[in-house]
């Protein structure tokens, strides 16, 4: 719905530079233009460009080699479902997600439900008008990037009719409208076969289909399944994109940046870096 590249934290990305890391950051076709299928086909087909053809440009432009073996995938939020998605169904040395949403396919979770938390709760209900909807699908351009609505800023039609979706529940219905949700859903998918897997969870988060309840339910059916190691890291007292204020790594270095960093190490000790 909304999102780009852009919002990756650049502390994260340059810590993980800083320590020998290449980072490919694509953005993908935005719902609703799409399903969430064509996003998720997205994503795979960015990973199979950065392996196959990355290395190749890198080295014939520039001179620089990069191992395409060495290759890890992190996400924040539905950046984090992606990244357990490319762990589904392609080689990876490990994959981080932080707050991902989780659990699609099963209809008592609380994607699936109306919800008055804020601040989705808290806006008023939002139906599109002729011009609304042109900005939300506008013909002849597909959205791959939108921003979020933040604090003091008026809120985009995009922004209000997302928050329309999510407080009524319906976010499910309009990412995936044919119903087939276990092809958004990761966790219908997961086998021994997957890398390591770490997941950043604040514990206070109740966005819908995202907080503590659903990630230790990952945990756990992750480890059933075989994973090889599975690493949940809880944050006391925080909520969704608790790491995204530009504060968190440049002048905040407290428990948030401490619970990245946690996270940031852990994907370097998986791969060789020269």
């Amino acid at each position: 719905m909304v999102g780009s590249s852009e919002m990756i934290p650049k502390p994260q990305t340059e810590y993980l530079c800083s320590k020998g890391f290449l980072i490919v950051a694509p953005n993908y076709r935005l719902v609703p233009q799409v399903s969430g299928r064509e996003a998720f086909a997205d994503a795979v087909q960015a990973y199979d460009w950065a392996i196959s053809d990355l290395p190749k440009l890198l080295q014939a432009e520039h001179g620089v080699d990069i191992d395409p073996a060495q290759v890890v995938a992190m996400g924040h939020s539905s950046g984090g479902t992606l990244a357990l998605h490319i762990a589904s169904c392609r080689p990876l040395k490990a994959a981080t997600a932080f707050y991902p949403s989780l659990f699609l396919a099963d209809p008592t979770t609380s994607m699936h439900k109306p919800t008055t938390v804020p601040p989705f709760g808290l806006m008023p209900d939002f139906t599109p008008t002729k011009e609304d909807s042109a900005s939300i699908e506008p013909a002849g351009h597909q959205v791959s990037e939108a921003p979020l609505a933040l604090p003091g800023m008026i809120p985009q039609p995009r922004n209000k009719w997302q928050m329309h979706v999510l407080k009524h529940g319906e976010w499910p219905q309009i990412a995936q409208p044919d119903g087939d949700y276990p092809a958004l859903d990761p966790m219908t998918r997961v086998s021994g076969q997957w890398p390591p897997v770490m997941v950043v969870q604040g514990e206070a988060d109740d966005v819908p289909g995202s907080g503590l309840e659903l990630v230790e339910r990952a945990e756990r059916e992750m480890r059933a399944a075989g994973v090889t190691e599975v690493v949940l890291e809880v944050v006391p007292g925080e909520k969704h994109m608790f790491d995204l204020p530009s504060t968190v790594g440049t002048v905040g270095k407290g428990p948030k940046w401490l619970a990245v960093v946690k996270e940031l190490e852990w994907l370097v000790r998986h791969v060789s870096v020269k």
